[in-house]
Formats: C-alpha cells, structure tokens, sequence
C-alpha cells in the first residue's frame, strides 16, 4: 500500500510464536553442540545480559536457559575479576573455578571449568610423562651402562690381547736374536775353522819349500778351505736378499741337459773325497731347452744335492734325476728328485727344516755343522721360481727332496754355444789384448797371470779415471776388450764405461765390455747391462771361467 498525500512512516509488524522464537534462538545454541562441559568445561552466551546459548543446560521450550545458582555466581565472577582473554581463578562456595571470557559484536561468550579436575588431569599427565621420562632415563641408562660395560670389556680383551702380542712378540724377539747371536756364534766358528786351515796350510807349505808333493797338498787344502768359505758367504748373502725381497731372476736360453750335466761334475768333485757316488739318472726330457735363472738354478740343486753328499756316510749314494711331468697351463715341468742313503733326519727337525740358522744336532765325521740356512734359501728359491718343493726323511736310512719347477721353453738356436778352452793354453787367447781395470793389486796380479798365460796381452788400470784416459788415450781399436771392475775410488765401472761408451770414436761403442766384479746378484748384473757392458762375471772368478769368457772375443778379433 503507498501513500499518496505526502511522505510518512510505515511502521510494520510481525508477530511470532513462542515456538519459532525457540527455533531462532537454537540456532546459536547449535553452535555449542560436541562442546561437552568434561571436556571443553562450561560455556555461557550472553546478549544484553541474558543467557542466549549454553551447554550447562538444555533451553526451555521458548528457548530460555535457567543457569543453576552456582553457574550464575561463577559468570558473575568472572565478570567482575577477568579481563578479556585473561584466565583467571574464581572462588564460589569454597571452590575454585578457572574462567575467562571474550566479547563479540553482540554477544560474551564465558568459559569456566573446575580447577581441580584440570589440575587432576595435568597431575595425572605430569605423572604420565614423569613416569615415561623415568622408563626412558633407566632405559637408556641400562643401555649406557651395557655399552660401557661392553666398551671396557672390548677394552680389557683389546688389552689382554695387545699384551698377548706383545709377550709374542717379545718370545719371538728374543727367539730371533737368540738364534741370530747362535748364528753369528756358529759363523764365526765356520768362519775361522777354514780361515785357521788355510793360514795354516800356508806355514806347512812354508815349511816343506821343496817337497812339492807336500806343496800340492797344502795347496788343494787351502782350495778346499776357501770353496767353504766362499759357499758361506754366498748363503748369508742369499739369505739376507731373499727375506728383503731383492733377489731378480735373470731368465736366459738355458740347455737343461749341459747344466744338469755341470751341476753333477761339481757334486762329484765334492764326493770323491768323501767316497760317496753321484748317480745321475738324466731321463730323456722332450723340452730339454728352457729360459731358466741359471746361477738360482744351480744354486738350488746345489744346495740340496750338496748336503746330501755332505751328511752322507762314507760309500754312500746320492741320485739325481729330472724328468718332465704335467705341463702346468702349456708351460713345461721338470721335477728333481735328489735322494741319499745318508743319516736322514729326526721327526722333530723336519718339523724346522724351513727355520732360518736351525741345524740339526748329529754329527757326521769330517762334515761341518754348516750354517743352517740352505733349506730356507732353497725354500725360498722354488717360490721365488714358481715351483713346489717336498721331502722324506727316515733318520739313520736317508733323504729325498722332490722339487717341481715351471720354466717356460725355448729354441736350441737361442742358446750361445760356448767355446771350450783349456785356461793353460798359451794359445787359448793369443794375441788378444785386454785394458784390464782393476784397483786391488792382489786381483789384479792374479788376473794378469791367468790372461798371459793364456796368451793375452794385458795393459792394467787402477781405477776408472785411469781406465777412462787410457781408452781416451789409445789408438782406435787397440783394445780388443775391457775387463771392468765395479767398486772402485772416484768412479766406479758403471760410470766409467757410461763414459767410455760417450767417447766421440767409433770403437766407444763397439769395444766389448766385461765386469768382473764381487756384485755377484742378479740386479748387478742388471745394473752393468744399463751401463754398457756385455757381459757380467762374479768374483772370485776361476781361471777357466774367465778364459772362457774371453775366447769368444778373441774368436772374433783375431
């Protein structure tokens, strides 16, 4: 309806029932629904100062809420003693309350609960996570304790066992230096028994000047004294080499026949003064060419076939025999088999055949004890070379050794064929003529003999700067051959052939170049291919040996 007269105010009315009255104001009240007063306490809404929602009670049907007289006290309370958002402890009838309140556009919502039971319930938490803090303090306390009790357990065994090897290592200590100062005892006896022969040969010989057949016999004693002596030496260098890692083996063509042959003359020469009989059993080998360390080689059946002739009865037997077995992956290998009918060992010195400086206690006449070290340096040999070596012994009946060793083969044109002379043919180097350097006066007379002897002709130098300015000095090719020693003052042969070999003249270069030195290993030999020589002979070099050497030159140069 509009009014047509002018402006005015229409005012209108709408009336409501009770019921949708109670039906707008559970609206809010719906809000508190899930609010449980055990839980969230009790919450009163107020709008102009009547309870419009709550959940302490349930409404009327006209949607009033009747607050108990303690609930109403408690929200007058806490609107007389809180600030807004400020929870504070109200007193009602003895008892203590927590209460806060908020303000909203329209309406304030008051909160409260009892004191106590939140108390009861942080107690009850405060005495949950106490108690769970304890488990996990004694948990891991107990854990703590078996740790460090496990930790100082791990420590007193560490303890118990670093102690364990200390007293090892002290027993093995003291072993080893008991049975070196034992081995330098035992040197020093087989040291001076030959060098007490030899001195002592030497009076006799003084003596019966002209009773020349005593005069031999003195002189194949002091042979025989110095071969010990020399075979001393070369075990306690071989052995000092092979436990330091130094030992290089030096594979040549080798004819496995000729040297197995060599190896039998020396054992015979050794034999015949102890009447034993070298048996050579050399079975048809089908790959008799072979790159073998010849000087390790010859050492090792040395070493064990010697012993056997050594610690042999007289009229006893040692056989030798090699054979091919099994080839191992293609390469040929050739198993020695060394047996005697000598004294044999004890069960209990088999168990330390192997032992550095151990001997065994027995006594065979006319044998020295020797040093205790050839089995470890044959041992240590067939492993340097490869192989495998075992034995048997009986004590009283004998000893057999059974050495495999793998050596690859080769052609019989790859061997030099050597040239056989006799050293006391005049002949035998006619001609020749040698720069022989050598700065011992002793050696180098000795050497001089043996090469006019043979018919040489010898020019010496005492060191190698001398040796260096004759060569220098001299016409080309007026020197057929130089005879170098190692060791000498100022430079020694390595430098001076480096520097004979940078000489601006064409025989620098082609001039054959010898050592002859006591560096007798097998990386010295090395060391002198480095440098220029040709060839390498070890000290004490024999009269045959080194006319030997020097044949083939002379063959070429005449």
């Amino acid at each position: 309806m509009t009014r047509q007269d002018g402006e005015g105010i229409v005012i209108a009315v709408r009336h409501q029932s009770a019921k949708a009255v109670a039906s707008n104001t559970l609206k809010l009240q719906s809000l508190l629904e899930g609010y449980e007063t055990i839980d969230s306490g009790n919450i009163v809404i107020e709008s102009d100062g009547k309870v419009v929602a709550t959940n302490a009670v349930e409404p009327t049907v006209l949607g009033v809420f009747d607050l108990p007289a303690t609930d109403a006290i408690i929200v007058d309370e806490i609107k007389d003693r809180c600030l807004p958002g400020k929870v504070r402890l109200v007193n009602v009838n003895g008892e203590w309350y927590l209460g806060t309140y908020g303000k909203a556009q329209k309406f304030y919502v008051y909160t409260y609960a009892s004191a106590q039971r939140y108390f009861e319930v942080v107690a009850a938490v405060a005495a949950g996570v106490l108690v769970l803090y304890s488990g996990v303090v004694a948990t891991v306390v107990m854990v703590r304790r078996r740790a460090d009790r496990r930790r100082l357990t791990d420590l007193l065994q560490q303890e118990r066992d670093y102690g364990d090897k200390l007293a090892k290592a002290a027993r093995e200590a003291s072993s080893a230096d008991s049975a070196k100062t034992e081995f330098l005892r035992r040197m020093s006896h087989d040291l001076r028994t030959p060098i007490n022969g030899i001195r002592g040969m030497v009076e006799v010989g003084d003596a019966n000047a002209d009773d020349l057949q005593k005069q031999t016999e003195c002189r194949s004693k002091i042979w025989t004294a110095s071969g010990l002596l020399l075979d001393l030496a070369n075990e306690a260098l071989d052995m000092s080499r092979l436990e330091s890692g130094q030992v290089d083996l030096e594979l040549v063509p080798t004819n496995l026949v000729t040297l197995n042959h060599e190896v039998r003359d020396i054992l015979e020469r050794q034999a015949e003064e102890r009447l034993v009989t070298i048996i050579c059993d050399q079975q048809t080998l089908n790959h008799p060419y072979a790159r073998v360390s010849v000087t390790h080689l010859k050492r090792l059946l040395l070493n064990i076939a010697g012993n056997a002739v050594k610690y042999n009865r007289r009229g006893g037997y040692v056989r030798l025999v090699c054979r091919e077995v099994e080839p191992a992956d293609g390469i040929p290998v050739y198993e020695y088999t060394i047996a005697d009918n000598g004294i044999g060992m004890s069960e209990e010195f088999q168990q330390h055949l192997y032992e550095p400086f151990c001997r065994e206690e027995q006594q065979v006449e006319g044998a020295s004890s020797g040093t205790g070290l050839g089995a470890p340096i044959a041992k240590q040999l067939v492993e340097l070379m490869g192989g495998t070596m075992s034995f048997s012994s009986i004590l009283g009946q004998g000893t057999t050794f059974t050495i495999r060793l793998p050596f690859e083969k080769c052609t019989r044109s790859e061997i030099p064929q050597a040239v056989r002379v006799d050293a006391g043919d005049g002949d035998a180097l006619q001609g020749l003529r040698v720069l022989l350097v050598e700065d011992n006066d002793l050696n180098a007379e000795i050497a001089q003999f043996t090469l006019a002897r043979a018919g040489a002709v010898v020019t010496h130098a005492k060191d190698g700067v001398s040796a260096v300015e004759r060569f220098a000095a001299s016409a080309p090719h007026e020197y057929d051959v130089v005879l170098m020693d190692i060791m000498m003052p100022g430079i020694d042969g390595l430098e001076a052939t480096r520097r004979i070999r940078a000489l601006d003249r064409d025989d620098a270069a082609t001039t054959p170049i010898i050592a002859v030195s006591a560096n007798a290993f097998a990386d010295d030999r090395r060391l002198s291919r480095e440098a220029g020589m040709n060839a390498h002979l070890s000290k004490p070099v024999s009269s045959q040996e080194l006319v030997e050497a020097l044949a083939h030159i002379a063959a070429d140069a005449l």
